[in-house]
């Protein structure tokens, strides 16, 4: 972690000694007797390396941004508190069973003994805005899950075109993700691979898109318990949430997504059940948020006399996954991690691969793409997984299963397919003029291969958004056939005369990396922030967005930036791939991380992927004592 953890720490309501060990790659190692100690280690672990990602995310979900930041936050504490993020947390904490809520005031006590230190309250965003962390109660997790279960719904097929939706909603849910910088979830991915030899293990790779935020948003942690198997995971900080995990005998990853629906009812005022929430802004009047739901709707607006716009999400009902996280990560003594009651997903849509030490795999939930091979398979929920699944089948074929070269390939099946099919339609553009001649070269002599230095890529991508834009469709090698050539020559024109617009006419300018820049923000303090004004000394600085050359492709299994059919907001940088190998309790995790640099007084990404890191190998280089309280 950024702040230094002491040696030592005390923790009321410990029942034995954990000892948190802390690695160079910036995992963490968790020893000890009981389960419920490992998760209060696991808050502890959340508060000393994110405390100002749970701290955001707190006062997000329970509605009270505004008291912190000012009235420019009412908006978005409005929209919370109408998606009933901390309400129905409250709902579900106090149906829990005991053992639940035990391991909940297990988690909160960790959190609150990190988010107390002195040293993580004089990290510079709660000094420059004279914020200290409150003091979580054991319901504000259940809060959190829902947050991260509402960010993992569709924005495009929730406001899709037919049923849109009040915009005043629309407006004020892109308000909030665009806040949290949590978006474009739908482009995650999870695959499985059996290995041709029998001395090679299969192995489950996971990537969690998650928007555009550059700050770390995954923890993860290796639960060494005393006598049973060893937990590699990933967890999300804030709640005992683990997306992707493995235990040697089983692996595990879900997709993080979850099922909402907006649409018009005929309102039935007897049914109808009206609740009222206040607000106090830090300056400025208090406000009063009314709240109506029908059944086990909430009615977001009226629509007519007699109908209104309702939600159903399953978040609006007191239901929670922290149990099954729970299971999953041998967290719980009451079940085992893969039996019906573990697996059952309520709040998240489940949709998931798990994975035996042999290769056996298991669809979980119901994934909106599942595409399998001869030995493989791959899910996702985004059209561009398909192709993803094409690039998987062919690098199966090539050799050994190698994750980390594959899931950094930068070619594009997809254009593979499609640009044979499309080129014959611009042979009418030879001896035209220069510009179109030295773009139509690129295109011909390129690799499908989105690289950054790449100019053949920015052609195809913007020929294809223009073609989009005059057909009103996705182009398809099927299509191809039936639209007759001047439509692919006039689309032609017009991406590269946008492209001399936008970057000159030396199309040697016209590279991926310029045209598609990966960005990304720190929540609060990026340009779009409500509070920027407050900020201006640091947003510009320290917490200025972070820019490095972006390269890949949606359609590659790299992933990345597309200009055909970008994310509804925008680019999402921000990704975790993680690997896990059949009958090893290993996770071995790719991902950026920024470096703060005192002397340039601001942070910077590394423009090199990343390198591997596994989860159980990583040096311990500093260890903390969490001790029960002397009596």
């Amino acid at each position: 972690p950024t702040t230094t953890p002491p040696p030592r720490q005390s923790i009321e309501g410990l029942q034995d000694t954990v000892t948190v060990g802390w690695t160079d790659r910036h995992t963490a190692v968790l020893d000890y007797a009981h389960s419920t100690d490992a998760l209060t280690a696991l808050g502890y672990v959340h508060g000393m390396t994110r405390p100002w990602t749970v701290t955001v995310w707190r006062r997000t979900a329970l509605g009270t941004l505004s008291a912190s930041f000012g009235e420019r936050l009412v908006p978005l504490d409005r929209h919370a508190r109408q998606l009933g993020f901390a309400h129905h947390a409250r709902r579900t904490y106090n149906q829990f069973p005991s053992s639940a809520q035990r391991r909940l005031r297990a988690y909160t006590r960790g959190l609150n003994a990190a988010l107390g230190a002195e040293r993580v309250q004089q990290r510079v965003p709660f000094v420059h805005l004279n914020l200290t962390p409150a003091r979580w109660k054991p319901w504000h997790p259940l809060a959190i899950e829902r947050l991260l279960a509402w960010t993992g719904t569709d924005l495009s097929s929730l406001f899709a075109a037919d049923r849109a939706g009040p915009p005043e909603f629309r407006r004020a849910d892109r308000r909030l993700r665009r806040w949290l910088h949590l978006h474009g979830r739908a482009r995650s991915i999870a695959w499985a691979v059996r290995p041709s030899a029998d001395s090679a293990r299969p192995v489950l790779f996971a990537r969690h898109v998650l928007g555009a935020s550059a700050e770390p948003l995954v923890q993860e942690v290796l639960l060494r318990p005393p006598s049973t198997a060893l937990t590699a995971a990933a967890s999300l900080p804030g709640a005992p949430v683990f997306p992707t995990g493995t235990t040697g005998s089983r692996s595990w990853t879900y997709l993080l997504s979850s099922p909402a629906r907006l649409t018009r009812v005929k309102t039935d005022t007897t049914r109808v059940r009206t609740r009222h929430e206040r607000i106090t802004p830090a300056e400025g009047p208090e406000h009063l948020v009314t709240i109506r739901r029908q059944g086990e709707r909430l009615l977001v607006r009226t629509a007519a006399s007699d109908s209104a716009w309702a939600l159903m999400w399953p978040g609006l009902q007191p239901h929670s996954d922290v149990p099954r996280w729970t299971a999953h990560a041998q967290l719980r003594e009451d079940v085992s991690p893969f039996d019906s009651v573990a697996s059952a997903f309520r709040l998240f849509g489940g949709s998931g691969l798990t994975m035996t030490p042999a290769g056996e795999w298991t669809v979980r939930g119901r994934p909106p793409v599942v595409e399998r091979g001869p030995e493989t398979v791959l899910i996702g929920r985004s059209p561009w997984a398909r192709h993803q699944a094409h690039g998987l089948r062919a690098r199966r074929v090539e050799g050994p299963v190698r994750p980390s070269r594959w899931s950094a390939s930068d070619s594009s099946t997809w254009a593979a397919e499609l640009l044979p099919r499309l080129l014959p339609a611009l042979a009418p553009l030879d001896d035209t003029a220069p510009l179109y001649e030295d773009a139509l070269s690129y295109l011909r002599n390129w690799d499908f291969v989105y690289e950054p230095a790449s100019i053949g890529a920015v052609v195809f991508e913007e020929w294809m958004r223009a073609y989009r834009a005059e057909t009103g469709r996705m182009p398809t090698a099927e299509d191809s056939t039936l639209l007759a050539p001047s439509r692919h020559r006039q689309a032609f024109r017009h991406a590269v005369d946008h492209l001399k617009t936008q970057y000159g006419s030396d199309v040697r300018q016209w590279r991926w990396e310029r045209v598609a820049p990966d960005r990304r923000y720190f929540p609060v303090w990026s340009a779009d922030s409500l509070v920027a004004a407050d900020l201006s000394s640091l947003s510009t600085t320290r917490f200025a967005p972070l820019d490095r050359p972006a390269r890949g492709h949606p359609s590659a299994l790299s992933g990345g930036p597309t200009l055909v059919d970008p994310p509804a907001l925008g680019p999402a940088p921000t990704r975790w791939d993680g690997w896990m190998r059949g009958g090893v309790a290993d996770l071995t995790v790719r991902r950026l991380r920024f470096d703060p640099s005192d002397f340039f007084a601001r942070s910077f990404l590394p423009r090199e992927p990343p390198s591997p890191a596994s989860v159980t190998a990583a040096p311990i280089t500093r260890t903390t004592k969490l001790v029960p309280p002397r009596p």
